[in-house]
């Protein structure tokens, strides 16, 4: 498996996002982070479009980091700790029917080191992957 972030992984329709962020869906915290995740099913399309088994969204508050260097530094950070273990979960739903929904939303005020989180998205990650097991 290749360690790229394709624009496919992106999760970018509004109405999924308000699906995942309704209610109802599973949520953990890993500071600085809260992950919020969810199954969709994947329908089988005769056009063989190619879907991905992990889709996520990386939210920064402009609450939390009001100049937008430090919001992006922060999604900068989140999204590269995903893309290099991301094959925690991808292992796990090689071969299933649905796929997982994940947003990952910053909590903290103060900008965390890149080992503080890896370490907590590698732990959501290793969560996650255990639940759908």
């Amino acid at each position: 498996m290749d360690n790229t972030f394709k624009k496919s992984e992106r999760l970018c329709s509004q109405l999924v996002i308000d699906k995942l962020f309704a209610g109802g869906n599973a949520s953990m915290a890993a500071f600085p982070l809260r992950i919020v995740y969810m199954k969709q099913r994947v329908d089988v399309l005769g056009d063989n479009t190619e879907v991905p088994p992990v889709s996520i969204l990386i939210s920064v508050p402009k609450k939390r980091f009001r100049h937008a260097v430090d919001r992006n530094r922060m999604k900068r950070l989140i999204r590269e700790t995903y893309r290099t273990n991301k094959h925690i979960l991808w292992d796990v739903l090689k071969d299933k029917d649905y796929r997982i929904l994940l947003a990952f939303v910053c909590i903290t005020d103060k900008m965390p080191s890149y080992a503080m989180v890896r370490k907590s998205v590698v732990k959501a990650l290793t969560r996650i992957s255990e639940s759908l097991a």
